[in-house]
């Protein structure tokens, strides 16, 4: 099959101008079936494990209808019949033919990242096998959208920890509030609100900062006091939360935690995990690293800033009562302990 250089140009062109991965994703699947028009486009992520891989179907692309996931669905083994050929593209490496059904194949093509991993496999189900010349070219567009994908990243991580920025915070706390808002306007129109609303996901928020971390600067240095920061970066995105929970660095020694959870009860047992996981850390020099933590549902907020606001009162609340515990900020109104009308202007208040 012969492109028009141009058409991959453009197409090209199109998929480096977005700066968000799910839009990313769909110009990814959009580009691909222009250039080789399929009955099925489906893009996975890839989670590599000690002694397995989990896949999760981030975009797909069926008639022409592109559809990116906001909660990837994990693939098991006994969904599909291209688990096996799934897994035998990823332990390979290469690209994997397979038959389908109907006369039609399956063909696997492997995405790696800037350190040679595979983090992502793409998979077409089409009438035809494509040529050798077609097959690099899938794989150029791959190569093009994780190196676009890397820089994106980039953009969007702490330099000295690696998490995830506060600007990118903002962005996803927006997102979460959107879906949110689309949600309930739906359910208004549903008989079945009711039920439909308990099986909605459910937000939390917690602002965690590091204990008298102002002392530990003035004792150690800010160099000691940067790798402390780091630590503390490194032992919260170790296996505490799960992957698709997100960890950022909000600015100085504070740290901001966005999981899912189905209730309050099991958002408060995490964030505690997390503080009881730093506590029990053995830090050089310290012996000893404390947090404190105030968490909040995302669930109904005008913006992100109000979303903040409401975790860093209850975490001032833990500050200014003991530190070193987890609070939540709708106990501490249903308590009494803070008012609604309360003002705490992020990064103004002394929480050392």
């Amino acid at each position: 099959m012969i492109h028009n250089s141009i058409r991959i140009v453009d197409n090209l062109a199109e998929i480096t101008s977005h700066h968000d991965r799910h839009v990313l994703e769909k110009s990814l699947l959009k580009t691909l079936n222009e250039l080789f028009p399929a009955q099925d486009l489906r893009l996975f992520r890839v989670r590599q494990h000690a002694d397995n891989h989990e896949l999760s179907l981030l975009a797909f692309c069926v008639n022409s209808v592109i559809v990116s996931a906001d909660e990837p669905a994990k693939l098991q083994p006994s969904q599909s019949d291209l688990s096996e050929a799934l897994s035998r593209a990823i332990a390979k490496g290469d690209v994997e033919l397979a038959a389908g059904k109907n006369g039609d194949w399956n063909i696997i093509y492997p995405a790696f990242d800037s350190h040679g991993d595979i983090f992502a496999v793409l998979l077409i189900s089409t009438n035809l096998v494509p040529s050798a010349s077609d097959q690099r070219l899938v794989y150029s567009i791959l190569r093009v959208y994780s190196n676009y994908l890397s820089l994106i990243e980039k953009t969007q991580k702490d330099k000295l920890t690696g998490l995830y920025n506060r600007e990118t915070l903002d962005n996803e706390i927006t997102k979460v509030l959107v879906r949110q808002s689309d949600h309930f306007a739906q359910e208004i129109s549903s008989s079945n609100d009711s039920r439909r609303r308990s099986f909605a996901i459910k937000y939390w928020l917690g602002v965690l900062d590091i204990d008298h971390f102002k002392v530990i600067n003035d004792s150690y240095g800010h160099l000691y006091g940067d790798e402390v920061i780091i630590l503390v970066a490194r032992l919260m995105s170790s296996g505490c939360i799960r992957d698709d929970d997100l960890v950022y660095r909000y600015g100085g020694e504070e740290f901001v935690v966005l999981l899912k959870a189905p209730n309050e009860e099991d958002a408060a047992h995490t964030f505690n995990r997390i503080r009881e996981m730093i506590s029990e850390h053995e830090f050089p020099q310290l012996k000893q690293v404390t947090t404190s933590i105030g968490f909040v549902e995302v669930l109904g907020q005008q913006s992100p800033s109000d979303v903040i606001g409401q975790a860093d009162e209850a975490l001032y609340y833990a500050k200014q009562n003991g530190r070193n515990q987890v609070q939540s900020y709708r106990e501490l109104i249903e308590q009494g302990k803070i008012h609604h009308t309360s003002q705490v202007a992020h990064g103004d208040v002394e929480l050392f």
